[in-house]
């Protein structure tokens, strides 16, 4: 009998952080590993990359778990200031934080994996994490209001996909364009 309460008085909390831990890895990982992936373009960063793929597998593990290490205080920080009545200002930190921490962890992951995989300890965990996440996927799944937050979420995403859209000449890019050409035939006069 307490067991079923217990269950009843801790679901919906642990739902709803669920909820925003998968909103924020369905949405956030992926942008920002884009954005990740761009900038390691530039050469600087390209030869940083590089050289990251090439270490060892236990060297590659302290790089892979140095982001946590960077944003725990950062993280600890934010929150002594949300305690302390400063929410907005905390509140922007841990996101700043957060942002930058999945961005630094996106890129590290790929950049490790390599070396990483040939540890048989490091690929079982893998394997469990992620069979951890398709679980909890597969029980979200089958909350309504998980379903329609996502749906709208996508087309949300799809939206502002299209203003910038290159290759379907988004509206934000002509928009942008246009201002461009303005501006020159300003200056060449």
């Amino acid at each position: 009998m307490k067991v079923r309460r217990l269950k009843a008085v801790l679901s919906p909390p642990l739902v709803l952080i669920a909820a925003v831990v998968f909103l924020f890895e369905e949405v956030l990982w992926a942008w920002v590993a884009v954005l990740a992936a761009t900038v390691g373009r530039w050469a600087p960063i390209a030869r940083i990359e590089a050289a990251i793929g090439r270490l060892p597998p236990y060297l590659a593990m302290l790089l892979f778990i140095l982001p946590w290490a960077i944003i725990l205080p950062v993280k600890l920080l934010a929150l002594w200031l949300l305690a302390t009545g400063h929410v907005l200002t905390g509140a922007g930190l841990f996101a700043g934080g957060e942002l930058f921490g999945v961005g630094f962890l996106a890129r590290i992951y790929v950049l490790c994996r390599p070396s990483l995989s040939t540890l048989a300890w490091f690929v079982r965990l893998e394997g469990w994490a992620l069979a951890a996440s398709a679980w909890a996927h597969a029980k979200l799944n089958k909350i309504a209001v998980w379903r329609e937050t996502l749906r709208r979420l996508r087309s949300a995403v799809a939206t502002v996909r299209g203003l910038f859209h290159q290759e379907a000449r988004g509206w934000l890019i002509e928009r942008m364009r246009a201002a461009r050409r303005l501006v020159r035939a300003q200056f060449q006069r």
